[in-house]
């Protein structure tokens, strides 16, 4: 767990597991961009004809994606020669450059294309925005919890010590999982960018260290394959 639960009391015990909820909805939009779902899924829906019969191309195709060197490729295995017309044409709506390499399966091999200018651009708009809305997300946790809180105090439902340290309580997780949420958003620009990539503030700077942390190291913010 990459936030602290709190123990102790409801105010701030609630208030940590719905930060938490946040930061785990927050991981999968990180692996979502510049995911390789969409090749994965090339022939998702996609029919032809075969013997008279209409069939669905994925019963007789398969799909195979790998990392070479920091390259990624994709390899297509193809069962029968009928549906070799459909899938070629597959790959050119897809502008994906194929090579045969093989007969006997047949076989075909080509490099995912890297994104473009514009694409990286989107991407990384779309990283700023997860993580923009992340941190408001725990921001209004914690002012909604903080706002409980006085209130309850006022009410003399809870004792000004007690709200004193449950309210410490909430900073310190809030605090918590806004780290993690702009360390991972710099990890994720580090990995998108590669060989381009530059801090682009000071703050980025100054948690670059918190890399090595072998919490973060161990965090995926791209896709497996």
């Amino acid at each position: 767990m990459l936030v602290d639960i709190v123990e102790g009391d409801s105010y701030s015990e609630a208030a940590s597991h719905r930060i938490n909820d946040c930061v785990d909805a927050y991981l999968p939009k990180l692996l979502e961009i510049g995911s390789v779902r969409q090749y994965r899924t090339l022939f998702y829906g996609e029919k032809t004809m075969v013997q008279e019969s209409l069939r669905v191309v994925a019963d007789f195709a398969t799909i195979k994606i790998e990392v070479v060197g920091g390259a990624k490729f994709i390899e297509v295995t193809v069962a029968i020669p009928e549906i070799l017309e459909r899938v070629l044409e597959i790959f050119g709506e897809a502008k994906l450059e194929m090579q045969r390499v093989d007969d006997d399966p047949i076989r075909y091999r080509g490099s995912i294309p890297k994104p473009d200018e514009s694409e990286m651009t989107v991407m990384l708009d779309t990283l700023d925005r997860a993580a923009s809305s992340a941190l408001s997300l725990i921001g209004s946790v914690k002012g909604d919890t903080l706002q409980r809180l006085r209130a309850a105090m006022d009410r003399e439902y809870i004792e000004p010590i007690d709200a004193k340290a449950a309210s410490a309580a909430i900073t310190k997780v809030h605090l918590q999982a806004a780290e993690v949420i702009k360390v991972l958003r710099l990890k994720k620009r580090m990995e998108l960018l590669g060989k381009r990539f530059q801090f682009s503030s000071e703050e980025e700077e100054d948690i670059a260290g918190l890399l090595d942390d072998p919490k973060y190291q161990t965090v995926a913010v791209s896709e497996s394959l």
